[in-house]
């Protein structure tokens, strides 16, 4: 992985994924290794062509379309006042003032909450607390089907380090800044 989050997020979305690639009109199904970022040349393995044609491992040079077939992540607009804390999530907090103008100017918080079907927040209290301040009815979230246990576990993670470092009186002051942890799902800020 390099450094640009551009970059990264394109091999988030890509790498060990099940895609479907189409170049000059052929069209390739299979697992996909490796994105040259340059290029925009990809990597395939266990590949068939055209539905028909068993080609093993490929390059393809110049792709048309990469599109993940499966993909694992089920990204909504949800209503942001459906959308509650998690209910082990008492570190109070304000979000900071560039979250809050880049949700105003972007209409976004730079990527996406993570949320329990119900509408319950494991990751992301900050962002969508900025996206309220800033005046949004929506935001994207990433939507999780997860058991009660599942979903504290994956919380515990995503707030580690603020809760490894925060002491009883700690829990009720604000936090100093967001937290760059990764999140249960790799791509979002802990917070």
């Amino acid at each position: 992985m390099t450094d640009n989050p551009f970059h990264n997020t394109l091999d988030w979305a890509l790498q060990g994924k099940y895609a479907r690639v189409v170049e000059a009109g052929r069209t390739y199904k299979g697992w996909v290794e490796r994105v040259h970022h340059d290029r925009g040349s990809v990597v395939m393995h266990n590949v068939t062509a055209d539905d028909t044609e068993e080609l093993g491992s490929v390059f393809i040079r110049t792709p048309d379309i990469v599109e993940v077939i499966k993909p694992k992540k089920r990204v909504e607009w949800r209503d942001v006042d459906e959308l509650q804390p998690f209910p082990d999530h008492n570190l109070d907090f304000e979000p900071k003032d560039d979250i809050i103008r880049a949700c105003y100017r972007n209409q976004y918080a730079k990527s996406f909450p993570v949320v329990r079907e119900d509408g319950t927040i494991i990751n992301g209290h900050k962002r969508i607390k900025a996206a309220r301040v800033a005046g949004l009815d929506h935001h994207p979230v990433e939507v999780l089907t997860v058991t009660d246990d599942q979903a504290a576990e994956l919380f515990a993670v995503a707030h580690r380090s603020q809760l490894e470092n925060a002491t009883d009186d700690d829990l009720n002051e604000p936090e100093d800044q967001d937290s760059s942890e990764d999140s249960p799902t790799d791509s979002d800020q802990a917070d």
